[in-house]
């Protein structure tokens, strides 16, 4: 870790409102992982397919797209701090909701409603999402705000790691997992609202920040890290989609190792988050490289035989796309304009959960047409590919950004 990159992370921990926020965000992570883990492995018991598991990504992640204009508008007209402390409980009465029928029903549960469960809380993620991004903003200085928002990653990462172990001990009874949810929504509202906003942009200066589309065009360090990003999550951030049947067929395992790799994964995710905040890395470069280097990891896992070596793979591509999800959200965060902060978020936003709603039913398709090992061949050698092509792409902003003099 450099100087300056210590010291960064060292004035970002030390505000008080920054721990309270990540504490917020690391109860919203783990309450949201040990939900989607019970939520996709349910419907996976009811169905026993891949294809409606991918389904159930796209439900929770549909109302994200229909609402992002919404949604980014809301966060940046309006009291973040409040906004945000009500999604969060909003929240929590729907997954404490879902718990009491599960109790009572099991494995019973109509799957028309535990879509509807899942679209709801959809359309609270849709709100919630570029809010939690565009707070941080409010949270540090302008000068913290590079070490704030690749910490983010981190702590989302955290918690990642601690609702998949939750959930692992807990598969053979779902109802538990989503009453977890309703409890680590529910404080994380509370802590939300104890948070005393430090630096912020009017909303008059908000409303003067200018149209939102015509902003992306002329930013390409804004739009580059987005494009990037949409092949990131379009299958490769996806694989829960296909680790239950990954574990039931080509690992011979039950539900126990299913939250298990996803716990790793989520381990991986934050060591790679972690190593890119605490180092001064930054630019389309490396984040280009990142990508590569991740879709590279998703070919190894395709040769995996063993749980052992499932472990390793998944590690390794949680580590890799810790790191590209760090970076481009840093990127991004601090690229924007801050009038246009929540609108910018809400893009993100859009990107990110979007193109997963769009690749999770496209790959539960694939595995069940083609299985798994041939679908994540496919996808790692895909994203490979785009990296390469994102290569081209950096390297003619760089040369549009810094024209070569004419001769005289």
């Amino acid at each position: 870790m450099t100087g300056s990159a210590r010291r960064k992370l060292a004035d970002t921990l030390g505000n008080h409102d920054f721990r309270l926020y990540a504490g917020a965000q690391f109860l919203h992570a783990t309450g949201m992982w040990v939900h989607r883990v019970a939520e996709l492995w349910l419907v996976y018991q009811i169905t026993g397919s891949t294809l409606a598991v991918g389904v159930a990504t796209a439900a929770r992640a549909g109302s994200s797209i229909v609402l992002a204009p919404l949604a980014g508008t809301l966060a940046d007209r309006v009291d973040r701090r409040v906004l945000l402390a009500s999604t969060q409980f909003t929240k929590a009465l729907t997954a404490a909701g879902l718990a009491v029928v599960t109790v009572s029903m099991g494995t019973e549960v109509p799957l028309v409603l535990l879509y509807g469960v899942i679209m709801t809380l959809g359309v609270i993620g849709a709100i919630d999402t570029p809010l939690r991004r565009a707070f941080v903003r409010d949270v540090v200085t302008a000068e913290g705000l590079d070490g704030a928002a690749r910490l983010h990653t981190s702590v989302m990462s955290a918690g990642r790691i601690v609702g998949s172990g939750l959930a692992a001990l807990a598969l053979s009874a779902p109802w538990a997992c989503f009453a977890g949810n309703g409890v680590a929504s529910l404080t994380a509202s509370v802590l939300v609202l104890r948070v005393r906003p430090t630096t912020s942009v009017s909303p008059a200066a908000r409303a003067a920040g200018g149209r939102l589309f015509g902003y992306l065009r002329r930013s390409p360090t804004v739009t580059i890290p987005m494009a990037l990003l949409c092949c990131f999550a379009l299958f490769g951030w996806n694989l829960e989609v296909l680790v239950p049947v990954l574990v039931d067929e080509q690992l011979g395992t039950g539900p126990a190792a299913f939250g298990m790799l996803v716990m790793v994964m989520s381990l991986g995710s934050l060591v790679g988050s972690v190593a890119v905040a605490s180092r001064d890395s930054a630019g389309l470069g490396r984040l280009v490289a990142l990508l590569a280097v991740f879709g590279a990891a998703i070919v190894a896992l395709a040769a995996v035989q063993h749980v052992a070596d499932a472990l390793v793979a998944f590690f390794l591509v949680g580590a890799c796309g810790g790191g590209f999800l760090s970076l481009a959200n840093s990127s991004v965060q601090t690229a924007a304009d801050p009038r246009l902060q929540g609108r910018v978020a809400a893009v993100y936003g859009v990107v990110f959960v979007g193109s997963r709603a769009l690749g999770g039913p496209l790959l539960g398709w694939m595995v069940d047409t083609i299985g798994s090992r041939a679908a994540l061949a496919a996808v790692g050698l895909g994203t490979v590919g785009f990296a390469a092509l994102g290569v081209v792409v950096v390297r003619r902003a760089r040369r549009d950004s810094n024209p070569q003099p004419s001769d005289p």
